[in-house]
């Protein structure tokens, strides 16, 4: 630990303030030669309609825009930066009640100076809130038949004692607002490789229980008839009628209001931020809830990345990818929504811990959850096709991954038995050398989940 802190401060204390210091990047960072000539110059402007799948929020659409300034192949950080300005925002829906937008700003090397300035917000309203239980003996529970079977007898209307008719249609449901925001400066040193990060994170959010909401079902008879909601299994965990973890909260119906202060410490040797070929991440970062300290959430997570094979023209390549991850939220009164995500400071949002289209990808979002996770993920990465349309230029190649993770009520060895593990097949394409779109499908004991989305996994 001391030799970890002797080289931080040794960092800082040789770090000049301006890349007119003579200022060096490590070769590492560099981009490599087939990245680097496909690199466009100055500004790049791309509006477009989007398409989307969610396995729990069936087809969307949404309107995105996507601004970014690379600067000239004259300044010294064009070989070593997918970009120097970042802007993207987006507006969309998804088909069964869901509603979203979101914009994120990210500036690195402000001024031509080793700071970063991050900013991001989102905002959704759905009724696709998902609550499957809290704890280990929810991840210990598979269910008997695969999840869309599971749900579709649950469609099925049944007359109650008092002559009505009701549903458990929405008994794992939850209708949820949330408004979040994040601001994250950042302090780069050691040659471009050691990353501090602080800041906060606000949300306003407020989850509501689905009891009492009417359905137009179909009975088992073929009639169509208005059926009402009982008490969900969250009301039933609200109540205490099922266990929870020590410390977790949940106030439904009422607006809650939480700000966050955390940072991370970040070594980053990838070569390419946006579409790693080597290079490894090892992050770890903290945040608190102010002004009671009553939710801490914690995290130590690597990311690896290595080239298996490149061709000597280096348009077919083979990258090996790998995410381990350890996450701990804990607290005297922890709202229930924040045991489904840990922050990733490195790149200022939250990320589903457990299960979800960027964790374990065989099991819908959400559908586990626990205090304190393991997570273990590979991806083989190729690209083999490189096209061209109308000015945009796309990259990119099929994906092969599997993700395995674990989790525990209290800090403790992970346990195989409670554990969840899923195998999949998906697509990359790398457009304009800026965003990466997404598309995987995934298998576990539960049946099949899709997800089309942007961005790796990790």
């Amino acid at each position: 630990m001391r030799y970890v802190w002797g080289m931080v401060f040794l960092c800082w204390g040789q770090e000049p303030l301006s890349l007119t210091d003579t200022f060096t990047i490590d070769p590492r960072k560099r981009l490599r030669p087939y990245e680097l000539t496909r690199k466009k110059e100055g500004w790049i402007l791309v509006g477009y309609p989007a398409v989307g799948y969610d396995p729990l929020r069936s087809i969307g659409a949404a309107v995105a825009l996507t601004l970014a300034y690379n600067g000239r192949k004259s300044d010294p950080l064009f070989a070593f930066q997918p970009y120097r300005y970042y802007f993207f925002a987006q507006v969309g829906f998804y088909l069964r009640e869901s509603r979203y937008a979101r914009a994120f700003i990210d500036m690195p090397w402000l001024g031509n100076r080793p700071y970063r300035l991050t900013l991001r917000f989102s905002w959704r309203e759905e009724t696709q809130g998902q609550f499957w239980g809290i704890g280990e003996p929810f991840l210990g529970s598979y269910l008997a038949t695969p999840l869309k079977e599971y749900e579709k007898k649950l469609l099925t209307p049944f007359l109650q004692p008092s002559g009505q008719w009701g549903t458990r249609v929405a008994h794992h449901y939850f209708h949820t607002t949330q408004l979040q925001g994040w601001l994250v400066g950042e302090r780069i040193a050691c040659r471009g490789l050691l990353r501090l990060l602080g800041g906060a994170r606000w949300t306003t959010e407020r989850a509501t229980s689905l009891q009492g909401k009417s359905y137009t079902l179909t009975t088992s008879d073929g009639q169509k008839v208005s059926a009402t909601q009982g008490p969900t299994l969250l009301d039933s965990a609200a109540q205490a009628y099922i266990p929870s973890p020590r410390g977790v909260a949940y106030a439904l119906g009422r607006w809650q209001h939480r700000l966050f202060a955390g940072g991370a410490l970040v070594w980053d040797s990838r070569d390419f931020e946006l579409n790693p070929n080597a290079g490894f991440l090892l992050e770890a970062g903290h945040e608190s809830q102010l002004p009671t300290f009553s939710a801490h959430k914690s995290y130590v997570a690597l990311r690896q990345y290595h080239t298996l094979y490149q061709s000597p023209s280096e348009k077919i390549q083979l990258t090996g990818a790998a995410h381990v991850l350890f996450s701990a939220v804990y607290g005297q009164s922890v709202f229930f929504t924040e045991f489904y995500t840990y922050s990733r400071w490195s790149e200022g949002r939250t990320i589903n811990l457990l299960s979800g289209p960027s964790t374990v990808r065989a099991f819908r979002e959400n559908r586990f959850v626990v205090p304190f996770t393991l997570l273990v993920q590979y991806e083989l990465r190729s690209r083999v096709a490189e096209v061209r349309i109308l000015r945009q230029h796309f990259i990119g190649g099929p994906v092969v991954f599997v993700d395995w993770a674990s989790g525990r009520d209290k800090l403790a060895f992970p346990s195989v038995r409670r554990s969840i593990t899923g195998v999949g097949l998906g697509a990359r394409v790398l457009w304009n050398m800026a965003t990466v779109l997404r598309a995987d499908i995934a298998y576990g004991r539960e049946g099949w989940q899709m997800h089309i989305s942007t961005g790796h996994a990790f």
